[in-house]
């Protein structure tokens, strides 16, 4: 019995290192998107300790100097927050360009495997004939050789 040969193997492997480069570049995207994530929440939660302070600087009636110190944090404290939005922006499409380019190249490697599947069921059929025929001549031959004897 012959072994399965499929001949577009090489294709197949092809597509399978394609979309093992896209799921490696997708992942480190999403890590990304997720740093940058964690980035923004800490410079919010700095922004909103930040504002709680300068409440209690108001309560307190601290100096016009310090308040305006602090005043000027929090508007640098706001411009990096935007930016950092801007930032996840920019990731956050980057990341959706490489989860599509990832959903692109499984459905290609995904077409070459139906191939292959087809092409191996196919093969078993043909094989499955040939024994068949094989088990078959041999039973007629053995019958014939019991009606000449």
């Amino acid at each position: 019995m012959r072994r399965f040969e499929f001949k577009l193997e090489p294709l197949y492997d092809y597509r399978m290192r394609l979309e093992d480069i896209c799921k490696s570049e997708f992942s480190t995207a999403l890590k990304r998107l997720e740093d940058e994530e964690t980035k923004l929440e800490l410079i919010k939660e700095i922004y909103r300790k930040s504002a709680s302070e300068i409440d209690e600087m108001k309560e307190n009636g601290a100096p016009i100097e310090e308040f305006s110190l602090h005043y000027a944090y929090i508007t640098k404290l706001k411009a990096h927050i935007d930016a950092q939005e801007k930032i996840i922006t920019e990731v956050r499409a980057d990341y959706e360009a490489k989860r599509e380019k990832l959903a692109e190249a499984s459905k290609k490697k995904k077409v070459v495997e139906l191939v292959r599947e087809r092409s191996y069921g196919s093969f078993v059929e043909k094989q499955n004939r040939a024994e068949q025929k094989a088990a078959d001549d041999m039973t007629s031959s053995r019958f014939r050789k019991k009606e000449n004897a």
